[in-house]
């Protein structure tokens, strides 16, 4: 995977047809955008929410200032308060369609293999160990048994069938210095703040996409939620669903 990936994110975003933003909320543990046509989206925050209540008071006028397609323009963005809010306009141009596959349907499909955990909300760190995954996490800011400084991931990758990355790999980069990746390695990546592009992730080698929905509702309650400091992992009006992206992968 390249920088080029971007660049195609970009472009489909820019094809989407131009938002105009009915509300932003930035909260503690996510984000979301909801535009005058209807469509509305969850996005992501840095880890360790305090750094999203730093805000600079430029970009918050440009925020202010931006249609979705603006702000979708900042995904790679290292201003935590700027890349929440485009997390959440690129979740919002290009929403999941289809119903999707249940979260737990994933978990018998590595088997004994060891999973990468990189960039890891700790929700879904915890939540994976519970599956009794062999989890191996990178992230700097937590310490424990198995869990590894970030840089070293990409020394450690060869032992591991599976990578799962979130949406911080985005702002952080890390999207496109682990990637290409082996043909063998099994992808995950998980929202919130992911514009669902099936094909432009299966062409990156993507094998699944894990993304919130909320079936039947507009969003509002989830919103609410995420505006109160929650974290979208934990909202109960939210559903996670997976999507397998390549041909070899089976629908769990």
């Amino acid at each position: 995977m390249t920088m080029g990936l971007y660049e195609k994110i970009q472009d489909r975003l820019l094809s989407a047809g131009e938002g105009k933003v009915e509300s932003l909320v930035l909260g503690w543990k996510g984000s979301a955008v909801v535009l005058k046509d209807g469509r509305w989206g969850l996005g992501a925050v840095p880890p360790f929410g305090g750094a999203s209540l730093s805000p600079r008071e430029d970009h918050t006028r440009r925020l202010l200032a931006s249609g979705a397609r603006d702000l979708a323009r900042l995904l790679v963005s290292p201003f935590p308060q700027e890349y929440a809010a485009a997390s959440a306009a690129a979740a919002a141009l290009a929403p999941a369609t289809g119903e999707g596959l249940p979260l737990e349907s994933l978990l018998p499909l590595p088997g004994g293999d060891r999973v990468s955990l990189v960039t890891p909300d700790p929700w879904v760190t915890d939540f994976l160990r519970d599956w009794n995954w062999n989890v191996s996490v990178f992230d700097d800011g937590r310490r424990g048994l198995n869990v590894f400084p970030e840089w070293t991931a990409s020394q450690h990758l060869n032992s591991s069938g599976w990578v799962w990355l979130t949406a911080e790999v985005f702002r952080t980069r890390a999207f496109f210095s682990l990637l290409p990746r082996p043909a063998e390695k099994t992808v995950v990546l998980q929202g919130p703040g992911i514009p669902f592009l099936p094909d432009v992730y299966r062409k990156a080698g993507i094998s699944y996409l894990v993304l919130p929905q909320a079936p039947g509702t507009d969003g509002a309650a989830a919103i609410r939620y995420v505006a109160s400091g929650g974290t979208p992992w934990t909202c109960p009006d939210l559903l996670w669903r997976v999507y397998p992206l390549q041909d070899r992968v089976k629908a769990p």
